[in-house]
């Protein structure tokens, strides 16, 4: 592991490795592919769930729907952490779990995996009427063959008569999800696309089908656009893509000009991850063929982070191969790290240790992250916490040493 005392911080630091200069570069063409076919398909199944809800209805019978691959309490003990830091407004719009209490109340038959909402329970009403108003959305959009933002949807519920079903965010996210799989398609097949959210940085170019291209070269970095249905082509010359966790990381790492230091691309998905930023992520790595290196807080939440890029998330459990980076290696910040970095550290909160029990029991889980999750109990840190301890030392000290050393998980 890295080891940094005061004499280390306070000498100059060595000039960058010549293995981080030049890179061949690539490009991917996304075809176009003709959506004409599956659009009418997801028109003909609105309308046929909405048959079925009217015969219920007509016979004299609470509707109710269900579908295959819905998430439940019992399968997820995810929580938001309470007061958590984020790195903007809508960072808990893209949050893949949510609070205990705030679950719908659907009844899962744990034998056939399927998942109800049922207009008579009092608990899951409120989420059977929001997702027949997503239902009716998704259809005007797919008859016009147009898109809007979720976020744009949410706050047209903000009326005294509709308020109550989504508090936040959070609710139509999950709620258009589950119709998703109750459709049988994915989320960004929907029409209601999440609002641009991610950053990327670094000599990468991104052409959109309508033939405007977005440089990642300009200050601050550029808003990553939707994936699936919006980009032609990227063009990229760099020896690895680097994911940081936060965008307050994203912007130092930029004033330490790492980009062109260590001939990177520079990736934040400020906290959370959206769609638009794991389906990027993952035609670099795969498409591509460049190394993902992922650098988060040395707290649960961070790693819980961490393994949504790499393995996925339960609410999209049916659309993580087309999301995840399994080649994705954790650089840091290692919790067996903070001792030899002199990094302060502070107790883990209630939510915290919650996180971290949900995090020690996932099937994948291995030796060398159950280590990490051992030594996190003393105590967590930022990356902050790291960053400063002395000028550019993560773009000129950490993240080359890691790198370099293979030190990773």
């Amino acid at each position: 592991m890295l080891k940094a005392d005061r004499k280390s911080r306070r000498r100059s630091f060595a000039p960058i490795s010549d293995k981080y200069l030049g890179a061949r570069e690539k490009r991917i063409d996304i075809p176009m592919v003709d959506n004409e076919v599956f659009r009418k398909t997801l028109i003909a199944r609105i309308e046929a769930v909405t048959l079925k809800i009217i015969e219920q209805i007509s016979a004299g019978r609470s509707p109710r729907i269900s579908y295959v691959g819905g998430r439940n309490a019992e399968e997820s003990q995810e929580t938001a952490q309470p007061g958590r830091s984020v790195d903007s407004q809508q960072d808990m719009e893209y949050l893949d779990e949510s609070p205990v209490e705030e679950r719908d109340a659907r009844q899962a038959d744990e034998n056939s995996g399927r998942t109800s909402v049922d207009f008579a329970a009092r608990r899951s009403r409120d989420k059977f009427v929001l997702m027949t108003m997503l239902m009716a959305e998704v259809h005007r959009l797919l008859l016009t063959n147009a898109t809007r933002t979720r976020r744009s949807f949410y706050y047209d519920l903000k009326s005294q008569m509709t308020e109550s079903l989504a508090p936040n965010q959070r609710y139509v996210d999950r709620a258009l999800n589950d119709v998703a799989n109750l459709l049988e398609c994915a989320p960004w097949d929907l029409r209601l696309l999440a609002t641009a959210k991610g950053l990327a940085a670094g000599n990468m170019s991104i052409t959109l089908t309508d033939g405007h291209v977005i440089d990642c070269t300009i200050p601050g970095g550029a808003l990553i656009p939707q994936i699936a249905s919006n980009v032609a082509s990227i063009r990229a010359k760099a020896k690895f893509v680097l994911v940081v966790e936060k965008d307050a990381t994203f912007q130092k790492l930029l004033e330490e000009n790492c980009p062109r230091a260590l001939n990177c691309i520079l990736l934040t998905g400020k906290g959370y991850p959206d769609t638009a930023t794991r389906m990027l992520l993952k035609l670099l790595s795969d498409k591509m063929d460049l190394p993902v290196y992922i650098v988060a807080d040395a707290d649960p939440f961070g790693v819980d982070i961490v393994l949504i890029y790499r393995f996925g998330s339960m609410a999209l459990c049916r659309e993580n191969e087309n999301l995840t980076c399994p080649n994705a290696r954790w650089l840091g910040i290692f919790p067996t790290e903070l001792i030899a970095l002199g990094a302060k550290t502070v107790p883990l909160s209630e939510a915290d240790l919650a996180k971290l029990r949900s995090i020690e029991a996932r099937a994948y889980v291995n030796e060398a992250i159950s280590k990490q999750l051992s030594v996190l109990r003393k105590g967590k840190a930022e990356i902050e916490a790291v960053s400063t301890l002395s000028t550019n030392f993560l773009t000129a000290t950490y993240l080359p040493y890691k790198i370099d050393g293979l030190d990773y998980i």
